[in-house]
């Protein structure tokens, strides 16, 4: 859909000059974000979802009761309340999408990408180019490898590295929720 659909209208209408080589309408950095956003979504949402049911009724009655508006009381009360669950669903979300190569592979990752998406010529963000993916480079180097025996220290490199990304950004979302309670704590 956003490859050839969205991505190809946008050649049409922007740079039909250029066709039939596409601009937008093949994969790149844009729609692997996209990709990524609405795989991860569900994720963010439930874990909001479940921080804003934690909060009790009566915080927000209260609110209310001594004179807050709807809007103080949200931003006051709720989504401080809240803020630890969904920010833990958005890291997850994100360890989540690091791991992520299958979709990947079909709309952006290229098994060795000529152009970083980020350079020092203007747009500076060029979200049209293909990248490489960690996650490919190790499927890439583990099974499609010429001498796979020298290929084994890259592979484990590879994987350690993706591995502690995802740990990285678990730890740091598990000591965010606690800064957070701590300092939500201090305020009562």
């Amino acid at each position: 859909m956003f490859v050839y659909g969205i991505g190809g209208s946008l050649d049409e209408w922007f740079f039909s000059d250029t066709l039939p080589s596409p601009t937008f309408g093949t994969g790149g950095l844009l729609w692997a974000s996209l990709t990524l956003a609405l795989l991860t979504l569900p994720v963010v949402i439930v874990a909001t979802e479940e921080g804003l049911a934690r909060i009790p009724e009566a915080q927000r009655e209260g609110a209310v009761a001594l004179g807050a508006t709807r809007l103080e009381m949200l931003t006051r009360i709720v989504l401080p309340m809240a803020a630890p669950a969904m920010l833990t669903g958005v890291i997850l979300a994100v360890a989540r999408a690091a791991g992520e190569v299958a979709p990947l592979m079909l709309v952006g990752v290229a098994k060795l990408a000529p152009q970083m998406p980020i350079d020092g010529e203007f747009p500076y963000l060029h979200l049209e180019r293909k990248f490489m993916h960690l996650g490919y480079h190790l499927f890439d180097t583990a099974f499609h490898g010429e001498d796979v025996q020298a290929a084994i220290p890259l592979v484990y490199a590879t994987a350690l590295l993706l591995v502690l990304i995802v740990l990285v950004l678990n730890l740091t979302a598990i000591f965010l929720r606690h800064y957070l309670r701590r300092q939500r704590g201090n305020e009562c």
